[in-house]
């Protein structure tokens, strides 16, 4: 008999199918949330949250399945089905993962995000960090527990780094960011130097934003009968399925030039979750490997592509047709060279791809910190103030630009924030790839030839889901092990070249 036609095969696909179907209700109502949610809803949506973490840590734990995996991990024929043996190396981790934790922490710990959220989006508002201190404070208390559990690596950073990164471990991932630090430092100080464009101050119309969002998000090859595309505080991606993927983007009356680049960001996210194989569908495999794959692809789009010249040119004519006043005088030269400056500034998602990555080294240094105990949360915006001082020369002029600016820590994302970089070093890596299959990337751009792009991504790294780990998945796709060469190449070029 062979391993598809076990009864523990057909268990653990089933069991599979529910926990997915479980993930799948709950990033729906986080959606929603973000979205469309009255204010007023927020405490019976956390309600609803933990419910949905409760029971789906419930389904993950079941002796059964865990006693059907280990027979099938046994199976001396498991390595002839490829697939399966992906299956079951992935479902196993996050099985044995979940078995650690108590449910009544996993349903109190999404109670407290969800609480957070609404705090921070409404401590955002009021600049009043003190109203949501109190909250983050229980999140990452809840986060420590949950590390303390797990017990992965050498502290309990680690443990929470290794759910979006595995087997990564901060001892490994401080010397790298390290080093691209410090070899930041003379591109951002040359690339200084060159002139600051600007768009002229003008009234961009939001409505129109929004639109283009849509348009560009069909131009590179997001299914739009398969997605949805809305406003929310903080781009974010989310999917319930192939069939249902759906992203946010941000808009600003004063210049499109940001939403265009979260949209470019976030599509880059979308466009991966639309790519996976149909035979992953309600399995472990039906994700990224890692989020740093997953950030190859936003960071991917959003730099490589969309801060072309050859992007601009492309998208030109859209915008005259979308907003012909703003546009009366404004090519795409002029905007290629605003989407390029080089220029410390105190946002994160507004950040120039030079300066970006000290946000991370900044961010990773601080969750660090509050988790190994060496930084209270109360102490958090001073110190967040002075890392910016030190590592960018900005400081924040208010709570929305400085601890409050990311929604990462009131969701209890920590150990996410590295895997920005290590997305950006693969992505630079993918570039290199493509522009050889392509030959051109950026003349590809010119030509519209999106969906030659896309293919390429769609065959070395979509399609394969989670069944690959990252580093081989990147290796296969690039030919190379992870560097930060080809990146502070593509910067050098890019930037002050």
């Amino acid at each position: 008999m062979s391993v598809r036609e076990s009864q523990e095969w057909t268990l653990v696909s089933e069991w599979a199918g529910t926990v997915g179907d479980l993930s799948s209700a709950a990033a729906l109502s986080a959606w929603d949330r973000e979205t469309l949610m009255p204010p007023a809803g927020s405490a019976a949506r956390a309600r609803q949250q933990g419910t949905l973490a409760a029971l789906h840590h419930r389904e993950t734990v079941r002796a059964d399945a865990g006693e059907a995996l280990a027979r099938l991990s046994g199976r001396p024929d498991l390595a002839e089905d490829p697939h399966v043996a992906a299956f079951v190396r992935v479902a196993t981790r996050m099985r044995d993962r979940a078995v650690r934790l108590p449910e009544s922490l996993v349903r109190e710990t999404s109670e407290a995000c969800a609480e957070s959220v609404h705090a921070w989006t409404e401590a955002r508002e009021r600049d009043d960090f003190a109203h949501w201190a109190g909250p983050l404070a229980r999140v990452l208390a809840h986060r420590r527990q949950e590390a303390d559990a797990l017990e992965v690596g050498d502290e309990p950073y680690d443990a929470l780094l290794d759910a979006f990164e595995p087997d990564t471990r901060v001892a490994g991932i401080e010397p790298v960011l390290a080093d691209l630090r410090e070899r930041l430092g003379p591109l951002v100080e040359e690339a200084g130097r060159r002139p600051e464009a600007r768009l002229p101050a003008r009234e961009w119309d939001t409505d129109a934003q929004v639109r283009l969002a849509h348009e560009l998000a069909d131009m590179v090859g997001f299914d739009l009968r398969a997605g949805v595309i809305a406003r929310s505080v903080h781009p974010f991606t989310s999917t319930t399925h192939r069939g249902d993927v759906r992203f946010t983007t941000r808009v600003d009356p004063a210049s499109p030039i940001s939403s265009i680049g979260a949209v470019m960001h976030e599509v880059g996210h979308a466009l991966y979750e639309q790519g996976f194989a149909e035979d992953l569908d309600r399995t472990p495999l039906h994700d990224a490997p890692s989020l740093a794959a997953h950030e190859s692809q936003s960071r991917f789009w959003e730099n490589h592509v969309g801060r072309t010249r050859a992007f601009w040119n492309r998208i030109e004519p859209t915008m005259r047709r979308l907003f012909p006043e703003a546009m009366e005088g404004v090519d795409a030269d002029l905007m290629h060279r605003a989407a390029n400056v080089v220029r410390p500034s105190p946002i994160r998602v507004e950040a120039d791809e030079v300066t970006y990555h000290l946000h991370i080294v900044l961010r990773t240094e601080l969750e660090v910190a509050m988790v190994r105990g060496d930084l209270a949360v109360t102490d958090l915006p001073g110190a967040f103030s002075d890392g910016m001082d030190r590592l960018l020369g900005v400081r924040p002029a208010t709570g929305a630009e400085g601890a409050m600016q990311d929604i990462h820590w009131a969701e209890g994302l920590f150990g996410y924030f590295p895997t920005y970089t290590l997305g950006s070093l693969y992505s630079a890596q993918l570039a290199e790839a493509a522009d050889q299959v392509l030959d051109g990337l950026e003349e590809a751009v010119e030509e519209g030839r999106f969906r030659e792009i896309l293919d390429v991504m769609r065959h070395r790294i979509h399609r394969h889901g989670a069944t690959v780990p990252t580093p081989e998945l990147m290796h296969r796709a690039t030919g190379r092990t992870l560097s930060a060469d080809a990146l502070i190449a593509h910067l050098g070029r890019t930037h002050t070249g």
